[in-house]
């Protein structure tokens, strides 16, 4: 920049920040020009715009021919209407459900188990012939074919044919009806058909309703109004058939309130000692169930039963009360016993205990005088009887005098102070120990030890009462007893064994691996017995003569072997069940010093069919040290280098 501009510069910067130089700018103002409007209405505003103004618009004129176009529409439109209401609302000269009728004829009420026959009406009120009609019905649940009352009727669909115009067809319906008095049944009727020029099909529907009135089953119940809590009685359980046709497959079902026991019944149960199958009841016949068990409970308790009786759904279906045709309730109050008795087998009160064979079962008797006078002379009896009971293991406490001829303990009871009385209220113990006898000496089909207990004494300050008793009666169940072995051999066996003794890392050795089982009593079901490799360990498979059920799940080194039925005496009165498999170990380093194991979790289990429990045996694991081989020396089961 030259030096004119720079002095330019600074001095209009000089002129700016200058207080003195600065002067107010001149306020000068021009005026605005005035508005020039243009002659535009002179321009558009022209005589033939105001002479078009001037004339009105005149409307277009309908003719004649379109008003007459428009009321024949009109009228055509309201007659479609006027026809297809008469055809949709049912006329006469058009076919219409609501001229379809289902009539039925017959009783409203009825028995239970009685015959129920219904006239069924199908009359067709069209001008119209209907095709291809059928009648369908859907019966309630407890309908029965009345030629055979144990067959179910569900559903049926008979032919009609054609139905002309104005006519009616009429079909007989014969059924029998189960249930419990009061019910109401719903029999379900339907029409099908339909119309000759069509393939839509129409329906027509009706249900008739029938009341069960009174049961053909007469149930009825005997039995102590009060019992003694833990004394068993017996109830009395009848089933009569009050009809003119014969009930099949009749079932009697019980529920039973909590604290009761069931000891026995005249006629084995097929579920849950609850449920009985009476066959088939003819008129007039009856049944009787006799239930012998005992309650359990508080004094003035009140338990109630519950009885139903009716018919199974089909046959063979035994235990299935499908149709209930009658109940009835039946309440009992328990009483407290005048001499309280328990018996806990190793603690536990129950009415059957399950043991092990030849194991001690101790035994205690608790015993207690609830009555409010003082008890003289108190005696407690227990009798022990069973095929399995080894008699030389009975030890009886307290002073207890065993009879090894019957098998019978006798207590002379006293109290604290060695008196033979006990005061109201006043309890004591007296204890017993037992057991079955060892497993070779086990019978096959006795599983049962039954103990019967008998508490006596003479109640004081009680006129014309002579010596009061309590009774009971317990089992001691011995559940199976199996004996299962397993050993590894090198030089005995089914197979040629391989390999270096001691084992050496690399190098593989082979062995003859035996289970065995054994079983004392009581058949058991789903018997196995699995086992697991241990590391380095391959299987190489079990003899090709065996027949057993043995397979090997290579993903978790498992070997299973499927036994199923474990007869009772296994291994006693018939062969022992063994399983011969061979093995291979191949030693690793971090091995070197060491007894590998070969097979580890060697377990075997059963389900006692008498008690239902599951019998499970283990078995140690099985590892290089070859005890059960004759010709093992010390230091051969170490793996060396």
């Amino acid at each position: 920049m030259n030096e004119e501009g720079k002095s330019r510069i600074e001095g209009l910067n000089e002129k700016l920040n200058s207080r003195t130089r600065y002067r107010n700018p001149l306020d000068k103002r021009s005026p605005v020009k005035d508005f020039e409007s243009p002659d535009v209405l002179e321009k558009w505003q022209t005589p033939e715009l105001d002479e078009m103004l001037k004339h009105e618009r005149i409307p277009l004129k309908i003719g004649l021919f379109m008003k007459k176009i428009f009321i024949f529409a009109l009228l055509f439109f309201i007659a479609a209407i006027v026809i297809s209401g008469f055809v949709f609302l049912g006329g006469t000269n058009f076919v219409s459900s609501k001229n379809v009728n289902i009539n039925v004829l017959g009783p409203t009420s009825i028995s239970a188990g009685e015959v129920l026959e219904l006239g069924i009406t199908i009359s067709n009120s069209n001008n119209a012939d209907l095709e291809f009609a059928n009648l369908s019905i859907q019966y309630p649940q407890g309908s029965r074919n009345p030629d055979n009352t144990v067959e179910s009727l569900t559903y049926t669909k008979d032919n009609l044919g054609v139905i002309e115009a104005g006519a009616e067809t009429v079909r007989n319906v014969r059924m029998v009806l189960l249930g419990s008095s009061g019910d109401i049944k719903e029999i379900k009727l339907s029409v099908e058909y339909k119309v000759k020029g069509s393939n839509a099909t129409f329906y027509k529907d009706k249900i008739f309703e029938v009341v069960i009135g009174s049961s053909p089953i007469v149930l009825t119940v005997e039995n102590p109004s009060t019992t003694v809590s833990g004394e068993s009685f017996t109830m009395k359980v009848s089933v009569a058939l009050n009809a003119t046709e014969v009930l099949k497959n009749v079932i009697l079902k019980a529920e039973y309130p909590h604290g009761y026991s069931v000891l026995d019944s005249s006629q084995k149960p097929v579920d849950d000692n609850n449920v009985w199958v009476l066959g088939d009841l003819t008129p007039g016949s009856k049944k009787t169930i006799s239930i012998r068990g005992q309650l359990i409970g508080e004094d003035k308790e009140e338990r109630t039963f519950r009885f139903y009786a009716g018919v199974s759904d089909s046959i063979g279906v035994g235990n299935n009360l499908k149709i209930t045709i009658v109940s009835l309730l039946n309440t009992i109050v328990i009483s407290r016993p005048s001499i309280g008795l328990d018996v806990l087998f190793n603690g536990e009160n129950v009415p059957i205990y399950v043991a092990p064979a030849a194991r001690t079962v101790h035994t205690s008797f608790r015993f207690k005088n609830n009555l409010s006078d003082k008890l003289l002379n108190p005696r407690l009896e227990a009798s022990l009887s069973g095929v399995v009971l080894d008699k030389l293991s009975i030890k009886a406490g307290n002073n207890g005098l065993y009879d090894s001829s019957g098998s019978k303990i006798v207590w002379n009871l006293t109290n604290s102070l060695g008196l033979s009385e006990l005061a109201p209220g006043e309890s004591g113990q007296v204890t017993l120990e037992f057991s079955s006898l060892p497993n070779l000496s086990t019978s096959r089909d006795a599983h049962d030890v039954t103990l019967t207990f008998l508490i006596t004494g003479v109640p004081v300050d009680i006129v014309g009462q002579g010596a009061v008793s309590v009774k009971d009666t317990r089992i001691v169940r011995i559940s199976s007893q199996v004996s299962f072995s397993s050993k590894v051999l090198r030089s005995l066996g089914s197979f040629s064994n391989r390999g270096p003794i001691p084992p050496k890392v690399g190098e593989e050795t082979t062995y003859s691996v035996i289970f065995s089982i054994g079983n004392t009593r009581g058949d058991l079901v789903d018997a196995k017995v699995t086992a697991r490799l241990g590391q380095g360990v391959s299987w190489l498979g079990p003899s090709s003569f065996t027949s057993e059920d043995v397979s090997y799940d290579s993903l978790s080194q498992t070997v299973t072997w499927n036994v199923g039925v474990l007869s009772s005496d296994t291994g006693f009165s018939s062969a022992i069940k063994e399983l011969p498999f061979q093995i291979a170990l191949t030693p690793s380093l971090g091995q070197i010093g060491t007894a590998p194991s070969l097979l580890t979790n060697i377990v075997f289990s059963g389900r006692d069919t008498v008690t239902g429990d599951m019998v499970t045996v283990n078995n140690p694991p099985l590892t290089t040290r070859l005890v059960s081989d004759p010709v093992f020396i010390q230091g051969d089961d170490i793996v060396v280098k």
